[in-house]
């Protein structure tokens, strides 16, 4: 599934929201929870971060009935709102979800960021930590944030600059990922600006 323009800064609570809209209008043999408050089975695998386009977020859904896999992208692709679309579909085996291995980006950059990037990179390349400060909401609430210390190094992969093309991968330790937000902000970028222009061009998972 590939989302682009506008709705790439959804939060992951509405995108689930319009893809589970999305499955209702296409009517789809859904499987429903059971409950007082039923809800189709579905799920986004990979949270995309807000402001980032995509061009490879898997959607699993569970029916109820076999369908074929260019009628369910066409069903979608009709319901589906302007800057979603359904690219291919087929059948997972097993009961539990695919596990992420690794996310790839890119972010072309503008040709005054070049030279700073590629010498921030350099930079960092003879660095043993690149660490950053990250907010840590507790339950008590959001008054009560607090900085935890974060090496961005080992959750990132690859990182190089292809001309004027930044690209990265992400590869978690454990729950722990790397934002790319955070990423951009050490390379001297703006992770609010500059990170509405990246796309996270795909996703390896185990399966």
């Amino acid at each position: 599934m590939a989302i682009e323009g506008d709705l790439r800064f959804l939060s992951h609570h509405d995108m689930m929201r319009a893809v589970e809209r999305a499955a209702c209008r296409a009517k789809l043999p859904l499987r429903y929870t059971q409950g007082f408050n039923p809800h189709p089975v579905l799920s986004l695998t990979c949270p995309r971060p807000v402001g980032v386009a995509s061009r490879d977020d898997l959607l699993t859904l569970r029916l109820d009935q076999e369908v074929q896999a260019s009628d369910l992208l066409g069903r979608l692709d009709r319901c589906a709102p302007r800057g979603m679309r359904f690219l291919r579909a087929r059948v997972l085996e097993g009961k539990g979800g695919p596990r992420i291995l690794k996310t790839h980006y890119e972010l072309a950059l503008q040709a005054h960021q070049v030279e700073p990037v590629a010498a921030r990179l350099r930079e960092l390349a003879g660095q043993e930590c690149w660490t950053v400060e990250r907010l840590i909401s507790p339950k008590e609430g959001p008054k009560d944030k607090k900085a935890r210390p974060i090496d961005l190094k080992p959750l990132i992969g690859e990182l190089r600059l292809d001309e004027t093309v930044l690209r990265w991968q992400g590869v978690p330790q454990g729950d722990l990922w790397a934002r790319p937000g955070e990423l951009l902000a050490l390379l001297g970028l703006d992770q609010r600006v500059d990170l509405a222009r990246g796309v996270r061009t795909a996703v390896e998972y185990d399966t």
